[in-house]
């Protein structure tokens, strides 16, 4: 258990071993997908909805990671790459940016308010990762949202929210992205699911909207919550957790909120002109 910043800034950068390395150079075909987010930003939400709509709400699977695989650490929970999918188009998650991403495909990303996702992400880790009597929301937050992450190995937890936000904005993949926001997806989860289906070229009927936004409710998930855990050598995470909007009003000091408030305007406001996250959540809302 981790217990002081010192560790978890060494174990959050350790490089990726070759097996995640290989995965992250597949290349992929015009019709399959990634679902890639800053972690506690909706990845298994969006994988459970575009899963449903694939499969015309299926869900006979022992957990979402057999049917959604995670490039960069599936080898670490089970998951098979290389197994043909049962159902199309094939599905893949990630916490990449999208320069690091597989390229080929079409890509999903889903944004968070930061304050909510870095209090979603302390929450998460708490003692599983390490010790929440030791380790503060303002040290999670200097590791996993402030730093500037421009050099130095990469992986999966070495992050800098702001960064990752501003690369899925400008990097050229090659493909098409699909912008979503957490919040419009808790406000209308229908509209959701046909933004979703239309970007994956889903002619979605009445019947299978009305499916797919049942099992992505926190209801239906929440009472399904072994079939969205992952599966680790010594236990397991749920992945489905509360789902809240707005808990780092909460939960942040105003010492804290004034950081992420800086990152963002250091970062993402030059490179995207949005002032703040409500402008870039209303101007996705709009495409």
């Amino acid at each position: 258990m981790i217990e002081t910043e010192e560790q978890l800034a060494q174990h959050i950068s350790e490089p990726f071993d070759d097996m995640a390395e290989r995965a992250l150079g597949t290349i992929l075909s015009a019709e399959e997908l990634v679902i890639s987010t800053f972690p506690k930003c909706g990845t298994t939400w969006a994988g459970q909805i575009a899963h449903g709509l694939r499969s015309n709400g299926d869900m006979n699977f022992e957990n979402l990671g057999k049917v959604v695989p995670w490039f960069e650490m599936g080898h670490r929970f089970g998951h098979d790459l290389s197994r043909p999918q049962e159902h199309q188009p094939s599905l893949f998650k990630s916490h990449m940016a999208l320069s690091e991403l597989p390229k080929g495909g079409r890509v999903i990303n889903i944004v968070r308010n930061p304050g909510d996702t870095l209090v979603s992400y302390y929450d998460f880790w708490s003692d599983v990762l390490f010790d929440p009597a030791r380790i503060s929301l303002d040290m999670m937050a200097r590791q996993f949202f402030l730093l500037d992450r421009s050099e130095g190995c990469a992986n999966m937890f070495r992050l800098n929210y702001f960064q990752h936000l501003v690369d899925f904005h400008l990097a050229d993949y090659g493909g098409p992205v699909l912008f979503i926001s957490f919040e419009d997806m808790k406000t209308n989860l229908p509209a959701a699911v046909r933004r979703i289906a239309k970007f994956m070229g889903i002619n979605v009927s009445k019947r299978l909207e009305r499916l797919v936004t049942e099992q992505a409710s926190f209801v239906f998930m929440s009472q399904h919550k072994e079939q969205f855990r992952e599966p680790l050598p010594n236990g397991s995470m749920d992945m489905v957790v509360t789902g809240r909007v707005g808990d780092s009003k909460h939960r942040l000091s105003p010492e804290l909120v004034g950081d992420l408030d800086s990152a963002w305007k250091k970062y993402v406001t030059p490179m995207l002109g949005y002032q703040n996250y409500d402008e870039l959540r209303t101007a996705i809302s709009l495409r």
